[in-house]
């Protein structure tokens, strides 16, 4: 049995992915990588789970990067903390990194969050034991923020700042409108697990689309990515209105839900 299990999910064949090629640079040799296939990602996530000979699991995207010493300390982490996040890096100098991936770093010193993403994280097996697994209807989409939720009902997440992995959040503004478009057609599954109304769902998404704050930022550049940002989420979140939202378990109120009278959340991965 290794010490570690690296889940990946991934359309793309063992040689083209870029995470299975940084950790062979590694000195950490008593690891697994189990690659998946499955539609949608979550179920693939699960797949991998059932697979991994592990107790300690870790989960990368196929674009992952992980830096030197990263699965010595996650196998480290793992052996007293429940689950982890890591520090991710946008590798680019570019509008991203500047103005929109403040979401993948907490700073210089461990401490406890709220939240993981799949691009560098890890659970023990015994979490997924206590809180089940991935939720398969989700699909890609704030399936990071769900599953966070039911592990902070009963485990911490420990995040560590030397669990470094470079992963590209975007790789052109349009990417990146793309992506928030997706992200947010599981806008309202992901509320209504939470047990935000429908009412309060729509009031949200009006106020978003509406407010002029979400529309600018300080430079010309990052403005219009903010702007087309904002059309698009609002788009992706009509559209899954209008595809239906599945009710799950219930899972009590969302921690980064407001109303959107005083301000409007941000609520993307």
């Amino acid at each position: 049995m290794v010490a570690v299990s690296v889940v990946i999910p991934t359309l793309k064949s063992r040689e083209d992915i870029e995470s299975v090629e940084y950790l062979q640079r590694c000195d950490f040799t008593d690891y697994e990588v189990l690659i998946q296939d499955e539609y949608p990602v979550t179920r693939a996530r699960n797949a991998g789970i059932e697979r991994a000979s592990a107790e300690k699991i870790v989960f990368l995207d196929d674009d992952s990067r992980p830096q030197p010493g990263y699965l010595e300390k996650a196998e480290e982490i793992l052996g007293t903390e429940a689950a982890y996040a890591g520090r991710t890096i946008h590798p680019v100098d570019d509008v991203f990194a500047r103005h929109f991936t403040n979401h993948y770093d907490w700073g210089d010193e461990p401490r406890y969050v709220n939240h993981f993403w799949g691009c560098n994280m890890g659970v023990h097996r015994t979490v997924f034991e206590a809180v089940g697994g991935w939720d398969e209807q989700m699909g890609w989409g704030h399936e990071e923020k769900e599953l966070a939720m039911r592990v902070r009902s009963a485990f911490d997440i420990r995040y560590d700042p030397e669990l470094v992995v470079k992963h590209p959040y975007a790789s052109s503004i349009t990417d990146y409108w793309k992506k928030q478009y997706k992200l947010e057609t599981k806008s309202p599954y992901y509320w209504s697990k939470c047990n935000i109304s429908r009412a309060e769902q729509i009031k949200t998404v009006l106020c978003d689309a509406l407010d002029p704050l979400n529309y600018v930022r300080i430079t010309p550049v990052a403005t219009v990515t903010q702007a087309g940002s904002t059309i698009a989420k609002a788009a992706g979140r009509i559209r899954g209105f209008l595809e239906g939202t599945p009710r799950g378990e219930n899972l009590g109120r969302c921690p980064d839900f407001e109303q959107p009278s005083d301000s409007s959340p941000e609520l993307s991965d």
